[in-house]
């Protein structure tokens, strides 16, 4: 497997952006990270269908045995994940050195 793959997101995550996402998603799955990590700094929202990419992601790393961590995770954002009970298949960090951190060199 590769090294962690860190992919910034930013602006919505709703029905509009989600193919996009997903496909961004998809493409860094396909190189077999051993980690795929999201920058959402610049996220400021997730809709019903973004959680749904977000969860698909997090699904097929749980099949591909990859680690999977968000960083800079806006507040309400945060909420969203707490209130839908999906903050178990996404463990929320503050920093980007502290989602690397998690997944340390084999």
């Amino acid at each position: 497997m590769a090294q962690p793959k860190i992919i910034e997101l930013s602006g919505r995550i709703d029905n509009v952006t989600s193919s996009a996402v997903e496909a961004t998603l998809d493409t860094a799955l396909d190189a077999m990270p051993s980690a795929l990590i999201l920058d959402l700094a610049g996220v400021t929202f997730v809709s019903s269908m973004g959680l749904r990419v977000l969860l698909m992601a997090a699904k097929r790393c749980r099949k591909q045995d990859a680690g999977l961590a968000l960083y800079s995770v806006a507040p309400q954002i945060a909420s969203v994940f707490r209130l839908s009970g999906l903050n178990a298949f996404f463990p929320i960090y503050d920093s980007r050195e502290a989602a690397l951190a998690a997944f340390p060199p084999a």
